[in-house]
């Protein structure tokens, strides 16, 4: 019989938590820096808008900063560096807590906090319904975000723009309520851009544009590679009922490491569903080597 551990929290409700204070902060950052509540119907409509408010609070999730100390996402530094073929000096230290995160945890920005992320996951009830009624498409698709990733880079590079920021749907968003909130505009192209993933996710393939197509996850995937951070299986205590394998985004299998198996750590962003969904919690989180399993050699 399958011993039953004890559960000491759900990841997905602190998932939650973090995506929409990040998604909050990306909406209300460029909202308060504008200061649209002494804003008037008449002034509007003539064009008159009061200058913005010097907020110390600016960015979004590629580039933080409050006062004096800013975060920058680890691929918004090489999207510069590859760009500018510089390096801008004061960037440095702004690196140092994303890309110690990214190494040590992994790609957990993808899961914990990308706003897009939390967006992808609420489109997914949508796909769930259009499948209902036979009109979604599911097909396979091998994973490209390795190869977008690379191209542009390359293309960044000898074109001398900062291309990959373009391609990445949570700055993306970020931008256009900049734009809402500063000019009363949203860019075609970035709006269609994230319109277009989100059909593609709701009349094709689940989670389509995060599992085999965005370059930042392939970036992240890379850099946290080797990172120390990784869903573990208690071999004693699986049941084999597969709901691991059913809730997994990326569809890694995780029930495999019962079984001696190894699943593709380099596309798992520690989002915790497998773990969450065990009904005897035979998956945990674990700190250090990582292991088949903990009955396993």
């Amino acid at each position: 019989m399958a011993k039953r551990n004890k559960r000491k929290f759900k990841a997905l409700y602190l998932r939650r938590i973090t995506q929409l204070i990040v998604l909050t902060g990306i909406i209300l950052i460029p909202l308060y820096s504008q200061n649209p509540l002494s804003w008037s119907p008449s002034r509007i409509v003539l064009g008159h808008l009061p200058p913005p408010r010097v907020s110390p609070v600016t960015g979004d999730t590629w580039v933080f900063s409050f006062k004096n100390f800013t975060l920058i996402h680890p691929l918004a530094f090489l999207d510069q560096l590859v760009s500018t073929k510089a390096v801008y000096v004061p960037l440095l230290s702004a690196l140092v807590i994303p890309l110690a995160i990214t190494l040590i945890l992994g790609r957990v920005f993808c899961s914990w906090l990308c706003p897009m992320g939390f967006i992808f996951e609420m489109n997914q009830r949508i796909n769930t319904l259009l499948k209902g009624i036979g009109l979604n498409l599911n097909f396979k698709i091998k994973d490209y975000s390795l190869i977008i990733f690379a191209i542009l880079l390359v293309t960044g590079f000898f074109f001398a723009l900062p291309i990959l920021s373009i391609f990445d749907p949570p700055h993306l968003l970020g931008r256009e309520f900049m734009f809402l909130f500063t000019h009363q505009e949203i860019s075609i192209t970035g709006g269609l851009f994230i319109l277009l993933i989100l059909l593609l996710e709701a009349f094709t393939v689940k989670r389509l544009w995060c599992k085999r197509l965005c370059p930042s996850g392939g970036g992240l995937s890379l850099l946290g590679s080797k990172r120390i951070l990784h869903i573990q299986m208690d071999s004693e205590a699986c049941t084999g009922c597969e709901s691991c394998n059913e809730a997994c985004p990326y569809d890694l299998k995780p029930m495999g490491l019962a079984e001696g198996k190894d699943i593709d750590w380099f596309k798992c962003d520690n989002c915790g569903l497998c773990r969450d969904v065990c009904p005897t919690s035979a998956l945990s989180y674990q700190l250090g080597r990582r292991k088949t399993s903990m009955n396993k050699t």
